[in-house]
């Protein structure tokens, strides 16, 4: 294989940029490209001309009507216009988005395999958190788009249960989970940025969006606890940016905890090690969720980093933080969380150790180059 290109017809995921699906689709391209692969990504939001050398072709949407709705931002992404340029692909790889069939239809016209990315099942995740104006296309169309794909890549387990129960059977359904950048996360990083405490300062550190699914507010009271009942003289780092980033930083102020709390927003990808490399420990604090179907970008990245991670009890984090790499607290239980971060931020032998093996574990399996070539296993078992 040669040629690749790269569908991304979601209007919430800016390429290149900060978000984590952002990160997602540069960094498999990334991957692709550590196998020596050509190719172009297809996207409803350029934000420059090109990723890694990759260049970015802009998804045509019919005008918008002049009265906007969600009926006609829906009908407008259902009628996204995709064109092929240059040389025809050995694969067409599309991250699943709503309304969007075209990546399937231009691989049945050039007669490629067609691989589909499931990262969250939209239908069910939108009804819940937003709106939806036409329910029945949308769950049509992630039926006729799961049936129809040659190859479905799932993030997680949970996410493979319900692509399998809409496509009907299991058969070219992988699960390929996140990965990290090893050229990027270094935990030898010397450069410490300006703002963040003094080296003798323990520092935890999280990265994410605020929104309620990310646990920020079980964050916020377990460090309260670490702080308040044991005492501790560690600051928390919290990387990105959300619409409940206020809130929690005026209950932050009225805990008395605002000082010893670091927000510095959203961060350019290339940026985060150097915060990262700067924490003795990281932490994933989950809350209670009807459904688990992530795949977190973050932990990996911890790992990289050198760093052990306190993560909550469940999903893909379970599988990823075992006894060797962190440690894992029942959701809710917010003293077990601030007792591990305490254990980490007394005994920095302990913290680099857990660390140490981390990072290696994540060498060894889950760099972006490895889930590439992963994909691609699976394309040439469609061919």
């Amino acid at each position: 294989m040669k040629r690749f290109s790269y569908v991304c017809a979601d209007p919430g995921v800016p390429l290149p940029g900060m978000k984590g699906a952002s990160v997602h689709v540069a960094s498999l391209c990334r991957g692709f490209q550590r196998h020596n692969l050509l190719g172009q990504i297809h996207t409803v939001r350029a934000e420059a001309t090109e990723i890694h050398g990759f260049p970015l072709i802009p998804i045509e949407l019919p005008p918008r009507r002049k009265h906007k709705s969600i009926e006609d931002r829906e009908n407008r992404l259902f009628l996204a216009r995709l064109e092929h340029q240059g040389e025809i692909p050995d694969f067409i790889y599309e991250r699943y988005s709503l309304w969007h069939p075209g990546g399937l239809y231009l691989a049945r016209k050039l007669q490629v395999p067609f691989i589909l990315e499931v990262n969250s099942p939209l239908p069910m995740e939108t009804q819940r958190f937003r709106q939806l104006a036409n329910e029945p296309l949308a769950r049509g169309l992630a039926r006729l788009l799961l049936r129809d794909s040659d190859g479905v890549v799932c993030v997680s387990d949970e996410i493979a249960e319900w692509v399998i129960s809409e496509r009907g059977h299991g058969e070219g359904v992988k699960v390929i989970p996140n990965g990290v950048d090893e050229e990027l996360f270094d935990p030898e990083s010397s450069q410490r940025p300006a703002g963040l405490p003094p080296k003798n300062i323990p520092l935890i550190g999280f990265t994410g969006t605020f929104r309620p699914w990310h646990g920020t507010d079980d964050l916020l009271e377990a460090f309260n606890i670490l702080v308040n009942q044991f005492q501790s003289p560690a600051h928390l780092l919290c990387i990105g940016d959300g619409p409940e980033r206020s809130r929690f930083e005026e209950v932050a102020q009225q805990m008395g905890l605002r000082e010893k709390i670091h927000c510095p927003g959203n961060l350019p990808h290339e940026q985060v090690n150097h915060w990262l490399s700067s924490c003795s420990v990281a932490v994933a604090p989950y809350p209670q969720l009807e459904h688990f179907w992530f795949s977190p970008i973050k932990i990996f990245e911890y790992f990289c980093c050198g760093l052990p991670v306190v993560g909550s009890d469940v999903g893909q984090v379970a599988d990823l933080i075992p006894p060797e790499r962190g440690d894992l607290v029942q959701i809710g239980d917010l003293k077990s969380m601030a007792t591990s971060l305490k254990k980490y931020l007394d005994c920095p032998d302990t913290a680099r150790k857990t660390g140490a093996r981390a990072r290696q574990w994540v060498l060894d399996n889950a760099t972006w180059k490895m889930r590439a070539s992963q994909v691609l296993d699976l394309v040439e078992e469609m061919r």
